[in-house]
């Protein structure tokens, strides 16, 4: 995938996915994929129950009379009326639905941190799922950690749309470069910002010109929180608040910006953006820059999904167009001054999947029968890629498919918005153009990753300041660490900044409203 924008704050804006093999419906962990609480091979004698549903969809909206769809209305005696949003109004469609009290049976919800679905979650206006999650063998399998970060108040309010907790911190790069100038992967800071200055200025490419970079990113929340994380400050891209927190020594949740990890990140960045070691048009970089930049033999190192190689334009295939020997690979990322490796473990979902309490108990019952299924990898493959041999055909991965010519003038695999997907660890890290031995080579990767990855403490909390002031101190905190970075301003103008939030008043009351919503989350442990 090209890499899931994600979320850092309460009012950020709801992140893309821009490939569905990264988002992660994937294989490896195996669940229930039989015992549907209820299922049924064929229709019982009562009227179908009509289920209706609002979903994003990234493509042209799929009909309600595919196969598939028919297939699950028949097993479970329940009529599919989903309406699809293209993506980039979804938002705007489900605030105005929600704020006219007219949301369907079921609704795909991106962030309920944002203040108009807390204030209709405190309203109750939908099904606390707590007591019913246990009755279903697959929801129940679902680590306990991604329905914790979306929880509301300690609440379960809506069933994840699964994603993968690790691979999306890995380092891309060209490997024959690395080769060509006698260097290894590197393994430390000393080490990693050595390979920058080599591919910058020991002409890698061999054209004689120095038209090389070492390594490339882009200003926007995710890639940047990247640059942090792996100094150990805690930066959230995912589901946390202004950028993540981190305890201190007494189990406070502070701000991973005022940490000393963040500092030394925005000294070693300033340096190498100072000495021309990082593309000079990184603060106003576009996501498909990075990986044009990377293909065109113009950087030779970035941050990004395992996966991100494979994904089309596959990497290799269009370096090898111009140099058959060109190569590249994705490695852990290098050590942090104190020795240790940093990684931001995931939420685990894009969402939830929330369901009306205007919804009678029992139709709750019949719908999460059907999420359950679409939790299996028999379910996820049918509503989420069609019928086998007619809409897709199966790859040696049993999670990646290849959807034929009819399975995309159906629109697959849109469908699948609506469901939890299949969860499998190793998603991102997994393509079906990957031989066997890459494939077992990116699983150890993956499992290297997830021994160090840490889940921003501050995932799925929701307070009243950072729902008013949020989206105005996540603004300063970037903007300060772009002038940081680029030279516009100093290491002292950096204290001065964070000196200043940490005085604001209205810092001080978000802060404490996190640490109260923390301890209350954790029990008031």
């Amino acid at each position: 995938m090209k890499k899931v924008l994600k979320m850092t704050g309460l009012s950020a804006t709801a992140a893309l996915m821009l490939i569905a093999t990264a988002c992660g419906n994937g294989n490896s962990g195996k669940q229930a994929d039989s015992q549907q609480p209820g299922a049924k091979n064929g229709a019982d004698s009562k009227a179908p129950t009509e289920i209706t549903i609002i979903s994003p969809t990234y493509n042209d909206a799929p009909k309600n009379d595919l196969e598939a769809i028919q297939q699950v209305n028949q097993k479970f005696n329940v009529k599919i009326n989903a309406t699809y949003v293209p993506s980039n109004n979804y938002d705007d469609k489900v605030n105005v639905m929600l704020a006219s009290n007219d949301l369907p049976d079921v609704s795909v919800v991106w962030d309920i941190t944002k203040s108009n679905w807390a204030q209709a979650l405190g309203q109750g206006a939908f099904w606390d799922l707590t007591p019913y999650i246990k009755n279903y063998p697959n929801l129940s399998k679902i680590d306990p950690n991604i329905y914790s970060a979306l929880s509301f108040n300690g609440k379960t309010m809506g069933v994840p749309r699964v994603r993968p907790q690790d691979g999306h911190e890995s380092l891309i790069i060209r490997k024959d470069w690395l080769d060509k100038l006698g260097l290894q992967p590197p393994k430390t800071m000393d080490e990693f910002y050595k390979v920058m200055e080599a591919f910058t200025k020991n002409d890698p490419d061999g054209n004689g010109k120095p038209d090389t970079y070492g390594f490339a990113s882009y200003a926007t929340t995710s890639p940047q929180t990247y640059l942090f994380s792996m100094f150990g400050s805690a930066s959230s891209q995912n589901g946390g608040l202004l950028q993540g927190w981190q305890k201190d020594s007494s189990g406070q949740l502070t701000p991973a910006f005022a940490s000393q990890q963040m500092k030394d990140a925005l000294a070693f960045w300033s340096k190498a953006f100072k000495e021309g070691l990082v593309v000079p048009d990184y603060a106003v970089m576009k996501a498909q820059q990075l990986k044009d930049m990377f293909i065109q033999g113009k950087i030779g190192m970035y941050i990004g999904n395992i996966v991100d190689i494979y994904n089309a334009p596959n990497v290799i295939k269009e370096l090898q167009k111009v140099n058959p020997k060109a190569d590249a690979v994705a490695y852990e990322l290098s050590a942090a001054p104190d020795g240790k490796r940093y990684y931001e473990k995931s939420t685990g979902s894009f969402g939830q999947l929330m369901i009306s309490k205007k919804v009678p108990e029992e139709k709750m019952k019949k719908i999460l029968e059907v999420l359950d299924y679409g939790n299996t990898l028999e379910g996820w493959k049918l509503i989420n890629n069609g019928i086998k041999d007619k809409d897709y055909t199966d790859t040696n991965i049993p999670t990646i498919v290849v959807q034929t010519d009819a399975g995309k003038a159906n629109q697959y695999p849109n469908p699948g918005q609506w469901i939890p997907g299949y969860f499998n660890k190793y998603s991102r890290a997994e393509h079906g153009d990957m031989s066997p031995e890459v494939i077992k080579y990116n699983h150890d990767l993956v499992d290297a990753i997830g021994k160090n990855s840490i889940m921003d403490p501050s995932a799925g909390i929701n307070t009243p300041t950072n729902a008013e002031k949020g989206a105005d101190f996540l603004k300063k905190i970037n903007d300060n660490e772009i002038n940081t970075i680029v030279g516009k301003s100093s290491l002292a103008d950096w204290d001065k900044f964070v000196k200043s939030m940490l005085d604001d008043p209205s810092f001080q009351k978000l802060q404490k409203e996190v640490n109260d919503a923390y301890k209350a989350k954790a029990g008031g442990k």
